[in-house]
């Protein structure tokens, strides 16, 4: 490789070395213009007498010193391969060549040339060496250079391979997401074809209802002259159905209720007749029942073993009639001042309710712990079922007296009458309500969405008893049943709790033995605390100022009051006293918007004292009517109270 090739790639493609060498020919420069000839040369241009030059340590200066002999100094084609700029040999030695005049010390120049090249020759080979060096490190640069282009290209595969997985989990996603979103259009579909069965059904089932009306009023119309020994009613076991384990009523068509012990009674307008009677065989009220129907469509009909149809569309038959006992002994006037003090704790009245215990349907409550009997009966609104039962012995067997069981799938109304009976009982005033026996929050494996409570039985509400006993209260029996609903008021008060829903309905009567009655009162459902707005009122119970805050669509924001029980006690004092309520027949929607300019007329109350106390209970303003307190104290309760212990409060009393 020719040196100046060597020195052109050099310069061009290593940096390093281009350096080097250049380093190198500064040196060799810088020791000719040093040199003894430069400056004898120097002194001849610038008119200086020659002087020959002087005897020099160093190597060009030996070489001047020694003469030059052709065997001792370097060969002449190394003079010659400096360029030829200095001439040969041997015009230097014989003063004829040109570069510094003749005689000067050729020896030492050529010595330097000498020097000059082997300074060029060693140059060369550090930029050989060097260029080795780089030639090495660029083929490891090269080396690594691939080993990193293989590790980026194993990288890429990597990767990509990962991007092919996560689209195709993305993918699997995307799928699983449409078939969940298929899932749930099919799941809504399904739920709106079940609501759509669902409302077929209830349409079929009011038309199958409207069809066995028309067929009733068809069989009435053919009937309604003629005369007809009234048929026995059919024997339990064949009334029952077994097609549904929880049927509330039964669907097996029937003729027409029979209406037993009846009697005619007058409604709330002149002229207007009712029958109240037991009833039998009628679809949604247990055989035994006493009712009162609506005003009849004709009066002049009520007779025996005749079918007799009322204003609401309804038809009975008639079976046998009661006979009414003579009314001698009306009710008392409490008018004088002195008046006979009667007996502290007189017997009450007897009255048999002559209700008879329905039979057992073979279904159980409570996971077996109670026995079922007869059908159960739909509250007034419609939210809860009572029914009998009986403890389950070990043996499967009914055992002890029939009970109630009232249960609903409203478990938080169910929790919070519950939750009622238990403040009260913590009172110091108890008041009468009914025995609780056992609260199911969970109505066993039977009814596993619903809740229940298990209470003592009554033989019949109030509203229903007082048909059997002549059409209302009277005597002893109406001071009781007042002051039985009295006590409970004051005990709810007590605990800072207002009713809500003190109507004839939500009082029993309980008989014992020997025929004596008493009364208790039932469902504390609606119960809320004092000042809180209500959970749902009855419109027969309730007073003006919530009518009126109702209809104004006000309702979630009406505050309750202590006088709103006392507005209803004085509803259910009128009741009891006249068999009647102000609004009889009328419907919720009517009652509601009547009672805003409702005036309470009291001609049909026989007892003056006990008409003056409905009077201020019945006051518009809320603020006008008795406390608790003044209405213990009013002399229709003065003489049933005045005798009291300290110690009655322990009893309820």
């Amino acid at each position: 490789m020719r040196p100046h090739i060597i020195m052109g790639r050099t310069c061009a493609h290593r940096p390093a070395a281009a350096l080097f060498c250049a380093l190198s020919l500064a040196s060799v420069s810088d020791a000719l213009l040093h040199s003894p000839l430069r400056e004898h040369a120097i002194g001849r241009e610038r008119g200086a007498p020659a002087a020959p030059p002087r005897a020099s340590s160093t190597a060009l200066g030996a070489f001047f010193a020694d003469g030059g002999d052709d065997d001792k100094g370097p060969s002449a084609k190394s003079v010659v391969g400096v360029g030829g700029s200095l001439g040969s040999r041997e015009k230097l030695v014989n003063g004829s060549g040109g570069g510094f005049g003749g005689g000067v010390g050729s020896p030492d120049l050529v010595r330097t040339l000498a020097l000059k090249d082997e300074a060029l020759l060693q140059a060369q080979t550090a930029v050989a060496s060097l260029e080795s060096a780089l030639e090495s490190a660029v083929s490891n640069l090269e080396d690594i250079q691939r080993q990193l282009q293989l590790r980026v290209s194993e990288l890429e595969l990597e990767s990509e391979a990962t991007r092919t997985e996560l689209d195709a989990t993305r993918t699997e996603l995307e799928d699983s997401r449409s078939e969940l979103r298929g899932v749930k259009r099919e799941l809504i579909q399904s739920t709106q074809e079940v609501r759509r069965l669902e409302a077929a059904l209830a349409k079929s089932e009011v038309s199958a209802k409207r069809a066995d009306q028309l067929e009733a009023y068809v069989a009435t119309l053919n009937d309604m002259d003629a005369v007809e020994p009234a048929p026995a009613p059919p024997p339990p076991a064949e009334r029952k159905e077994a097609s549904s384990q929880w049927q509330l009523f039964s669907t097996q068509a029937k003729a027409f209720p029979m209406l037993d012990e009846w009697i005619a009674i007058k409604g709330a307008n002149e002229g207007e007749v009712q029958i109240s009677g037991k009833v039998t065989g009628h679809p949604t009220i247990p055989d035994g029942d006493a009712i009162v129907t609506s005003p009849l469509r004709d009066p002049g009909r009520a007779a025996e073993r005749r079918v007799v149809a009322t204003l609401s569309g309804s038809k009975y038959k008639l079976g046998t009639q009661m006979t009414m006992p003579t009314g001698d002994s009306a009710s008392q006037t409490i008018a004088s001042e002195k008046k006979e003090r009667r007996p502290r704790r007189q017997q009450l009245v007897r009255a048999r309710s002559s209700i008879s215990i329905p039979d057992l349907t073979g279904y159980t409550l409570g996971n077996g712990r109670y026995l079922l009997a007869g059908d159960p009966t739909s509250s007034i609104n419609g939210r809860s079922f009572i029914q009998t039962a009986y403890r389950a012995s070990p043996f499967g067997k009914s055992m002890g007296e029939p009970l109630a069981i009232k249960f609903s799938p409203n478990r938080e109304a169910m929790k919070r009458e519950y939750a009622n009976y238990q403040r009260v009982s913590a009172g110091l005033k108890r008041g009468s309500f009914i025995r609780r026996v056992e609260f199911l929050p969970v109505a066993g494996d039977e009814m596993p969405d619903q809740s229940a409570l298990v209470m003592q039985r009554g033989v019949a509400d109030v509203k229903a008893f007082m048909p059997k006993v002549g059409g209302r209260l009277e005597g002893e029996l109406l001071l009781d049943c007042a002051l039985t609903a009295l006590r409970c008021v004051e005990a709810l008060h007590s605990v800072r709790l207002v009713w809500n829903d003190l109507k004839t309905e939500n009082f029993v009567v309980i008989e014992d033995s020997k025929g004596g009655v008493s009364f208790r009162g039932i469902d504390l459902e609606s119960c809320m605390t004092v000042r809180t707005p209500p959970v749902d009122y009855t419109p027969e119970a309730c007073p003006p100022e919530f009518a009126q805050c109702f209809l104004d669509g006000d309702a979630e924001s009406f505050s309750l009051e202590y006088s709103y029980d006392v507005w209803s006690f004085g509803m259910f004092l009128y009741e009891i006293a006249t068999g009647r309520g102000f609004f009889d027949g009328y419907s919720a929607e009517k009652i509601t918007k009547s009672l805003p300019t409702f005036r309470p007329t009291l001609e049909k109350v026989e007892d003056p004292v006990l008409a003056d106390l409905i009077s201020q209970c019945l006051s518009r303003n809320p603020k006008d009517r008795p406390s608790i307190v003044r209405i213990f104290k009013h002399p229709f309760f003065a003489d049933a109270t005045s005798a009291k212990t300290p110690f009655d409060f322990l009893f309820g009393i």
